[in-house]
């Protein structure tokens, strides 16, 4: 037994694996309190951890330690794996999140009926996106705010500062101009962000477009293209627990 665990910027996500990933299977998340509770009851000397953590805490390193876990594996960036090859010349300070975000897509498209690169956006408390060629090469990315992180950046710590309006997606409003503060800053950064997407998009035709992180599904509603899949962390994490 498997416990895959992401820990974020901003919350964990985690998932219990038997022998196979199995897309019906419940993926949590949460606060690091969440993740206590599911780990009290767990046999925990039975369960193997694979870990993707871009902010691991001490309270966090403690509670692994403390559980009793039959083994925690810590993932990594690295110079190559699962048919991947780095672009960094000091891999190890690529984000694991972005590399095991890679590693998913490109096994995926790797074994679909039309090989092709990847273009995987994650859309969390930083918008990164990152290419890969269709022979698993990383072409490179970019690293900007995201959305909620782009808005503070304008209002700073006043109670201006509110979470984005899903409806936006659906109405298209995000095309007009802000006829307050509020929206200027909402519909400006929405465009920005949509903008940098579409020149990536325009730029590698035939690439597969990929959205993970919180707001993911949002962005890909903008847009309206791309697959969705917001487990695609956890899913590079169990290709690579050997």
């Amino acid at each position: 037994m498997h416990l895959l665990i992401d820990v974020g910027n901003s919350r964990i996500k985690w998932r219990l694996v038997a022998d196979e990933y199995n897309a019906d299977e419940i993926t949590h998340s949460g606060l690091l309190a969440d993740l206590v509770d599911f780990i009290d009851a767990l046999d925990t000397g039975q369960i193997r951890v694979l870990l993707a953590a871009v902010n691991q805490t001490e309270d966090l390193q403690k509670l692994l330690s403390e559980s009793h876990f039959k083994n925690v594996h810590v993932a990594y960036s690295q110079v190559s794996q699962a048919g991947l090859q780095n672009s960094y010349i000091h891999p190890e300070r690529m984000g694991v999140d972005r590399w095991l975000a890679m590693i998913a897509a490109f096994t995926k498209i790797k074994n679909s009926d039309k090989p092709r690169g990847v273009i995987v956006i994650d859309a969390g408390s930083a918008l990164t996106i990152d290419v890969v060629n269709i022979k698993g090469e990383h072409q490179g990315g970019y690293i900007v705010p995201g959305l909620f992180m782009a808005q503070q950046a304008l209002f700073a710590n006043t109670e201006r500062v509110i979470q984005y309006d899903e409806k936006l997606a659906d109405s298209g409003q995000y095309k007009a101009l802000g006829n307050n503060t509020i929206q200027c800053v909402e519909y400006g950064v929405i465009n920005q962000m949509i903008a940098l997407v579409k020149q990536v998009k325009e730029e590698y035709l035939n690439h597969q477009v990929f959205f993970t992180g919180g707001d993911g599904e949002l962005l890909a509603g903008f847009l309206k293209t791309g697959i969705v899949d917001e487990d695609l962390v956890l899913k590079g994490l169990w290709q690579v627990r050997n």
